[in-house]
């Protein structure tokens, strides 16, 4: 697809993924990598680390 925008990733830890799923907040020591460019206000990905949707989220 040219020109299709890719979503931004943020990648918690398994721990998290119960409570995320949810409905609950993603706090960064939760976060296990993200891409660099998530900015204040993004829509990303929420995967697990086997890279598996969780949610879709809005960074701040």
């Amino acid at each position: 697809m040219s020109g299709a925008i890719k979503p931004k990733r943020v990648v918690v830890s398994d721990d998290a993924v119960p409570f995320v799923a949810r409905g609950g907040r993603v706090f960064s020591r939760l976060v296990l990598r993200a891409d660099p460019d998530v900015s204040p206000g993004d829509e990303v990905l929420v995967l697990d680390s086997n890279d598996r949707v969780i949610t879709v989220a809005k960074a701040y």
